[in-house]
């Protein structure tokens, strides 16, 4: 037997809420997901275009929220009378329409829905119909033959907001969960970390920190070129990709391998145009090894002290191309720079950041900039692991202020 899940979205009924439109029963009420047009279409019984338009001025007497009522002529629904329409006419008040006929008023509308149309794909329709016709609400049918009622073009666009807003907050749960936390680098024989802060719900940063192998670790941060959910769904790309590799047997994959592989993978996925930054940090205890790939990063930071106790920082600029355009394996084996690679030392110190970092803006509008984030990883190497997390936050927040995100902010704080 399969289970329904439900969750919040399935609550969509306010227990408070009342209306005082008389709608009739259908029998299909509970036929429609709230995602088509019939779950939100108003069942009112048309009234006759002969009529006297004291019929219709009744009804929107005795049901304030009732907002339009459907018209039919020679037993076919033909349009709607507004009440917003005849409170414009009227000026000072229904009364006036005394001798009209409800086809006197009529707003004819110029296509129809079904009640098993999707909102979204027939909202921009609609909106572009309610703008050149000026009309307010569209004719409803069932099975696209017998009048079932009308909707509301404003209710449609404040459902489409909703249905758009539990998306969203869906595919956040979805990315935040893949995200990993500070939490799960505990057993490392080394300390990370983590610290990320989107600029909208979703976003196109993504990090990795993770165990390949007995004595090998990963640990990456990526940027994925775009905003929102297309930069989103990249992301997800990017997680399920070492969610497999979590799975596999890695131990005889190096981390050049390892990188070309992730490059390959992407240029399958990636559309043309678009690509994604990372910065890679492949650590090998057994070799007392790090490797760092920078594919068109930011410039990642590593700071150790000399002999002499005096901090020192090499600045690791990008050597490699962005992943997702296939182009990694030839820069890797080519003339020029490829990845670095140092020794493991106890003392060292390597930062990854996404843009959003430097990117970031006070309430003056000024820019955080390179100088200022190599400034603070260097105050950042002489504090504590314990601290780390906390000066981050302070530095995001001391500096932005009031202003808003101009992009999604991470950073990664690796210490051995």
């Amino acid at each position: 037997m399969e289970e329904e899940v439900i969750d919040s979205s399935f609550f969509s009924e306010d227990l408070e809420e009342k209306s005082s439109v008389d709608v009739k029963k259908t029998g299909f009420e509970n036929s429609f997901n709230e995602r088509q047009v019939g779950s939100i279409a108003m069942a009112i019984e048309p009234v006759s275009s002969r009529a006297s338009l004291d019929t219709v001025l009744e009804m929107f007497e005795q049901q304030p929220d009732l907002t339009a009522v459907p018209i039919e002529k020679d037993d076919a629904v033909i349009g709607v009378v507004e009440r917003d329409a005849l409170e414009r006419s009227s000026g000072s008040g229904f009364k006036l329409f005394g001798s009209k006929t409800c086809g006197d008023y009529v707003k004819e509308c110029p296509f129809t829905l079904n009640c098993s149309d999707f909102i979204e794909k027939v909202a921009a329709k609609v909106n572009e119909t309610a703008i050149s016709v000026e009309i307010k609400h569209i004719i409803v049918l069932i099975n696209n033959r017998s009048f079932y009622g009308i909707v509301s073009i404003a209710k449609m666009n404040a459902k489409l907001e909703e249905l758009r807003a539990q998306d969203l907050e869906k595919a956040a749960a979805i990315q935040q969960n893949m995200l990993k936390k500070n939490s799960d680098t505990k057993k490392f024989p080394f300390d990370v970390c983590i610290w990320n802060k989107m600029a909208n719900a979703v976003g196109g940063d993504y990090y990795i920190a993770q165990e390949l192998c007995e004595g090998r670790y990963l640990i990456g941060s990526f940027d994925v070129s775009g905003k929102n959910v297309s930069a989103a769904l990249l992301t997800v790309t990017l997680g399920s990709i070492f969610s497999m590799l979590a799975m596999q047997d890695c131990s005889k994959l190096n981390a050049s391998q390892l990188v070309v592989m992730l490059d390959n993978f992407l240029k399958e996925i990636v559309p043309v145009g678009n690509f994604i930054t990372g910065a890679i940090c492949c650590v090998d205890y057994k070799a007392k090894s790090v490797n760092v790939f920078n594919c068109g990063h930011t410039n990642v930071f590593a700071y150790l002290k000399d002999e002499a106790g005096k901090g020192r920082v090499a600045t690791l600029v990008p050597t490699l191309p962005p992943f997702g355009m296939g182009a990694v394996a030839d820069a890797i084996t080519g003339d020029k720079k490829g990845p670095y690679k140092m020794p493991l030392k106890n003392g060292l110190q390597i930062d990854l950041y996404s843009d959003g970092f430097t990117d970031m803006q006070s309430d003056d509008g000024e820019r955080y900039d390179e100088a200022r984030t190599k400034a603070f990883f260097g105050e950042l190497f002489n504090t504590d692991v314990y601290s780390a997390e906390k000066a981050i936050e302070k530095a995001v927040t001391d500096w932005i202020q009031h202003s808003l995100l101009p992009d999604d902010i991470t950073v990664m704080n690796i210490r051995f």
